[in-house]
């Protein structure tokens, strides 16, 4: 089974991780520079899939030509896995869920689920961004809001959205509340180490970041840390999943995702922060 990638140079080290890993015969992705890697490169996507032949060809960064290069791979009859949402996208192309695949979403629901934890009422997610502009810190704020959506078991019908920038950097905040009436807080930044969890629950805490080993349980019986081991990229079990499904969508967030992109627009423009239904 060959698989083929598109990915932006930033994610260079995962693309490298994913291709000792697994069967990925080509890189592509519309820049003018070739990126450091060992996997052959494409800047023209047809030239692409002609000389590697993929079953699956996997989008990790988002672009504005991103819709077309979808069309031209279902075209083909080239499988479609997308990081992110489609810009423009006219048919249902499996799309996120690459968190579920992250041991550190994994161990924070086994915490959430247990039954000393109780109602959460606080989430607060920090993401860092590895690509500039704004259409990857876009898919990063789409990602942050399904992962705090699993995590809660449920999703908000509105959010706020704040967003400035500078030059290609962007920063976005999203509040929204839970149905149940837990706050929301997902926060997108430059900085491409930043990693941080905090759950509050009525019973207690959970917490992670990049700059801590494992995650934190704290409640009245005491603080209890689940050790962190070194473990493969999300993306792994991502495309391993979708490839033993058959391909099936892990998830379709079309209309919230473009909603979202509409909203960071109008953030952007007005500086204000924005209502967005979901």
């Amino acid at each position: 089974m060959t698989i083929a990638l598109s990915a932006h140079p930033a994610l260079n080290p995962l693309v490298d991780q994913l291709a000792d890993a697994l069967p990925i015969k080509g890189l592509y992705y519309p820049a003018r520079r070739n990126p450091d890697t060992d996997l052959p490169f494409f800047s023209d996507l047809p030239a692409m899939l002609q000389a590697t032949s993929p079953r699956v060809c996997a989008f990790l960064s988002p672009y504005a030509d991103l819709h077309n290069d979808v069309h031209t791979c279902l075209q083909a009859g080239v499988a479609v896995l997308c990081a992110g949402p489609v810009p423009k996208a006219d048919q249902p192309i499996a799309s996120g869920g690459i968190h579920r695949g992250s041991p550190l979403f994994a161990k924070a629901l086994q915490q959430r689920r247990d039954p000393s934890f109780a109602e959460p009422v606080y989430l607060r997610l920090v993401a860092g961004v590895q690509e500039p502009g704004l259409l990857p810190a876009w898919w990063a704020v789409c990602r942050q809001l399904a992962f705090a959506s699993d995590l809660l078991g449920e999703t908000p019908a509105q959010v706020h959205l704040c967003a400035n920038r500078h030059g290609r950097a962007y920063q976005v905040v999203l509040t929204a509340t839970a149905p149940s009436g837990a706050a929301i807080q997902l926060v997108v930044a430059p900085q491409s180490a930043l990693a941080e969890l905090t759950l509050l629950g009525r019973g207690g805490v959970i917490s992670a970041s990049a700059a801590q080993s494992g995650i934190t349980l704290a409640n009245s019986k005491g603080t209890h840390v689940v050790p962190d081991a070194a473990t493969p990229p999300a993306e792994l079990a991502w495309l391993r999943d979708f490839l033993e499904k058959e391909n099936s969508p892990s998830e379709h967030s079309g209309d919230s995702g473009q909603a979202l992109l509409s909203g960071l627009r109008r953030a952007l423009r007005t500086r204000q922060p924005v209502l967005v239904n979901l």
